[in-house]
Order: C-alpha cells, then structure tokens, then sequence
C-alpha cells in the first residue's frame, strides 16, 4: 500500500511544483501600442472593409468603411506569382471577380486587371452595382499608403511561402509596426512573424486559442503568459461555445483584447459587447456603430 501511494504521491507533487512555479512566473501579455491608442471604448473593426456594405478587400470598402467610422481595417494577404502583396481573402478568383484560376498562379499585372466589383450584389443577384468601376484587387502597399492612420488588422493566408518578411518589411517602410494587429491560421505563420517582427502585435493562433479554452475550463487560464496581444475568436465553433463568459473574463485578466468575429446581427452585437467583448468584427460595422450610439457618418459617403 506505501508503495502504490509513493507512485501516485509523486508525480502529484511534480506537477504541483509545476503548478506553482507556473503560477509565480507567468505574466500577463504585453500591451501593444495600437490597442492602447484606441483607448477603453468597444471597438468596430470592418471585416474586409465591410463585405456586407461593398465590395470587400478594396480600397473602395476601405475607404467607405474609413469614411463610415470605423476603428479598425480588417484585410486578407495573399502573393501573387510574381511575388507581390496582394490583399484578397480566397485563394481563388472566381467568387468575387470576373477572373479564374488561383490567385498564386497569377502575376500582379493581371490580378489588378480584373474587375475585383463583379459579383458583390445586395440583392442577391439581381443587381451588380459595382461592375465596371474601376474597383481592382489592390497590393498591401497601396493600402498602407492610402491609409496610413486608422489600424488595422492584417490576415497573412499562406505559411511558408515567406509572406511574413514581406509584411513585416512592408510595415516597416510605411512606419506602421505600431499600427497592426497581424493573425493567421497558422501557428507557424505567426510564430515566425514574431521572431522576424518583434514588437508587433499579434493575434492568437488555433493553438493558442485552444490552450487558453483548455485551461480556463481547467480554472488554470491565470497560468497563461501570452505571446500575443488580440484574442479573435467566433463566438461558437461546431457545438462548443468558445467565447463564453468565463474565457472572456479570462482572457482581460491575462491582457488580451477579446475580438469576436463575425458577428453581422444586431441583438448578437449587443448582447457579446455585455458580455465582455471589446471588440466586434462584423462584415455590417454601420449597425456595430448604431449599437454603439455612435455616428455612422453616412453624410461622409459619397457614390
């Protein structure tokens, strides 16, 4: 019998001995310059320019978007063949332009020929609004040149191909390390971006977020030293709710600035805002804003 409670006894003390050091050593994550320059209020952040208002990921959405009131860009990046930034969110074509084939296999000349307006409809395909005017699939560095003041959060689509040096470098030409939020799917993407962008901010990769759902169910989440600054999280995924109550009262206490994506209807708005959500990524940021009680500057948008 003393034996078999030596076997359980210690590997139970290791791991409290892990617990504890865990517990003196963590940290919360490091406050990055573009959350704290948009102060305490929630924050709207245009999912691809607001998709749902225009076309998305164009300088005509961000624009619009930027004119609406908005706190924060929301963009995709992908590379075209020839090497270059370009700010689209499929890795296709065909869904939001009159072009075909994979966006990779394309060099940039064409990819900004094409018409990037050609199948966005509000009225599900009975009208093209914004066909043939001039709408075009734009590079990362022509949306930093065009918006070199509101923040923005930035999407890199494609790991290992080096999309990290070029946005990295990208930011550091047009002087706005301080002015991103950069996530990606892919835990790798972002772990090289840090190592090659120190100072960044950053969102939570897949596995970070499911670490930090782990051990807030486990009533550990205060052990967590993050590595990034953003949490942007759907609200449900399949059956399991990730961003309850719980992991957003968690996820402030550890210094992250909780995102919840895509949350397009009002009632959902408001009631993740009461729930501890600071911010909404919405593909209609006119109704976040009216939420809000904020002006939507629609005086501002001229056709």
């Amino acid at each position: 019998m003393l034996r078999v409670a030596r076997f359980f006894v210690a590997p139970l003390l290791l791991v409290l001995i892990a617990l504890g050091v865990l517990a003196l050593t963590s940290k919360p994550a490091a406050p990055a310059a573009v959350i704290n320059a948009l102060g305490e209020r929630p924050l709207v952040i245009a999912h691809r320019g607001g998709k749902g208002l225009w076309p998305e990921n164009s300088l005509f959405a961000f624009e619009r978007a930027q004119a609406l009131g908005v706190d924060m860009l929301e963009m995709d990046l992908r590379l075209s063949s020839d090497g270059e930034l370009v700010v689209i969110h499929d890795s296709t074509l065909q869904r939001t332009s009159n072009g075909d084939g994979a966006v990779a296999e394309h060099t940039l000349e064409h990819l900004q020929a094409l018409d990037a307006g050609y199948h966005w409809s509000a009225d599900g395909g009975q009208s093209y609004p914004y066909r043939a005017q001039g709408i075009a699939i734009p590079t990362f560095a022509a949306v930093l040149e065009r918006f070199p003041k509101i923040p923005k959060v930035v999407e890199i689509k494609v790991p290992d191909v080096g999309m990290e040096a070029l946005v990295c470098e990208a930011l550091t030409a047009h002087q706005q390390r301080d002015r991103v939020i950069v996530g990606s799917f892919y835990d790798r993407s972002l772990q090289l971006f840090r190592e090659q962008c120190p100072g960044v901010a950053t969102s939570a990769g897949p596995g970070s977020v499911r670490l930090l759902v782990a051990l807030n169910w486990l009533g550990l989440g205060g052990l967590l030293s993050p590595s990034y600054q953003a949490l942007q999280i759907p609200e449900r995924h399949g059956e399991l709710e990730v961003a309850s109550a719980s992991l957003l009262q968690t996820a402030a206490l550890r210094g992250l600035n909780v995102q919840l994506w895509t949350i397009n209807e009002q009632p959902d708005m408001r009631r993740l805002l009461d729930r501890g959500a600071h911010a909404l990524i919405t593909d209609y940021p006119d109704r976040a804003l009216q939420v809000l009680g904020r002006s939507t500057r629609i005086s501002a948008l001229h056709d």
